[in-house]
């Protein structure tokens, strides 16, 4: 029995949704913790959110990457997966520093300074934005290329493999 529902070419696609959800809901409970900072319960809550879409960021990213690898593409194809890992690459492990520096700000540096609230704040800002970037390169896969909803022509391929600048 898999885990993996018929109709779904691997796990990647059923796992992408939540790193958005949870770090979009992050930003927005971190914002309404800035608005109201004698509620130190909505900081702890967006470190949460935080520490779990860093999680689920990690889930997709090796997800995708194991879905990437055994994908046959067309060299244009190639460029848009490497283009989408490399933005995927990015956001995931600023996530997860990003979270780590959270549970710092939340559990030992309590509370923080107001000034490096707000600095956190923008640079989480500054990561949603590599999400955004990221979505986008994947809804092209998708949308465009006809990437794990399609069938991928077998003749003229190549399987796709990580590029050598990237760990």
């Amino acid at each position: 029995m898999s885990l993996i529902p018929a109709w779904a070419p691997n796990l990647h696609p059923l796992l992408v949704h939540f790193p958005v959800t949870l770090l979009a809901g992050a930003v927005a409970v971190d914002m309404a913790s800035l608005l109201m900072p004698a509620r130190p319960a909505l900081r702890d809550t967006a470190t949460l959110f935080y520490c779990a879409g860093a999680f689920m960021a990690m889930a997709a990213y090796f997800s995708g990457l194991s879905a990437a690898q055994g994908t046959l593409v067309s060299p244009e194809e190639s460029a848009a997966v490497t283009a989408h890992f490399t933005w995927a690459d990015r956001t995931t492990w600023f996530f997860v520093f990003f979270a780590s520096l959270r549970i710092a700000f939340s559990y030992i540096w309590r509370p923080p300074a107001r000034w490096a609230a707000v600095v956190v704040f923008v640079a989480a800002l500054a990561g949603i934005g590599m999400l955004v970037a990221t979505a986008e390169h994947g809804g092209r896969l998708v949308f465009r290329h006809g990437l794990g909803v399609a069938t991928v022509p077998s003749s003229g391929g190549q399987l796709w493999t990580m590029p050598n600048h990237l760990p």
